[in-house]
């Protein structure tokens, strides 16, 4: 019997890609006209901020590019932010058009909870992005627990931690780690399901820890994908040991034959899957 969902968030509860690519172009195109600098060399200063930082949502990362410094050597924080607000502004307008639940989304998850069933999020995301979003978009209460990875962001106003987020160490696929988050949610693997987009970082990890898999495929305009993918990688914080371990794995799932146990192309389809396991 299934006791626990355990979600992924970007890109299986809502397209991140989908949002923070179209978004962050838009600043860096409105940042290149204040600074008078080329796009492509301020996607190159980014990707070193991210690398630095751990992160391509890393708070505030524009503040720290070389040609802001440079432009700007004597200001004040609140000063860089006032000048520069007219970016940030382009990236927030963005994201508040194209951020939303994929169809089904909080339906089911409230369904789900209405049967009794313990919804529990965890995405390699910190809070202040992963935690954030799920707030933004209305459905934080359905969750009992969020485990979110850690951030070096340490905001000055000290950002609002909730009580429901648990930050947790490693990155996926860490199938010891999804253990330890049936055993803080007090249930044996084979009585959570997971969700995830991702064969793997996700479905591997379920896998590999004796959890239900299930992978969402959804319909999507593939080359617009291809598009933004090729864009993020561009600004990407992955690093050259991070692509060799992505390869690795990839090839660890063909060797070893890993599927998900389930595929779904709608979210609510989880719903069957939950009740014919039960």
């Amino acid at each position: 019997m299934i006791k626990v969902l355990i979600t992924d968030l970007d890109d299986t509860l809502y397209s991140w890609i989908g949002f923070f690519i179209p978004a962050f172009y838009e600043l860096v195109d409105e940042l290149s006209i204040i600074l008078a600098e080329s796009p492509a060399e301020l996607l190159n200063e980014y990707k070193k901020v991210h690398q630095e930082k751990g992160s391509v949502e890393y708070p505030y990362a524009t503040l720290y590019l070389p040609a802001v410094k440079k432009a700007y050597p004597d200001c004040s924080q609140k000063e860089l932010l006032d000048i520069l607000n007219p970016a940030f502004h382009k990236f927030n307008s963005v994201r508040k058009k194209r951020l939303q639940l994929y169809p089904k989304v909080e339906e089911t998850l409230t369904f789900l909870k209405q049967q009794g069933i313990t919804i529990v999020g965890y995405t390699e995301s910190a809070e202040e992005n992963g935690f954030y979003r799920l707030r933004k978009l209305g459905i934080d209460h359905l969750f009992h627990k969020v485990y979110v990875s850690d951030s070096q962001y340490v905001s000055s106003k000290g950002f609002p931690t909730s009580t429901k987020t648990q930050i947790v160490h490693g990155k996926k696929p860490n199938p010891e780690l999804l253990k330890e988050i049936c055993n803080y949610e007090s249930v044996l693997p084979n009585e959570a399901i997971y969700i995830g987009d991702s064969l793997t970082k996700d479905i591997y990890m379920a896998r590999m820890a004796g959890v239900t898999s299930v992978l969402c495929k959804y319909p999507c305009n593939t080359a617009e994908m291809a598009d933004w993918y090729k864009k993020l990688v561009a600004i990407s914080h992955w690093t050259k040991e991070d692509f060799d371990r992505e390869n690795q794995i990839k090839q660890e799932c063909v060797t070893k034959n890993i599927r998900p146990d389930y595929v779904i192309e709608s979210f609510d389809e989880i719903i069957s899957i939950i009740d014919s396991i039960g």
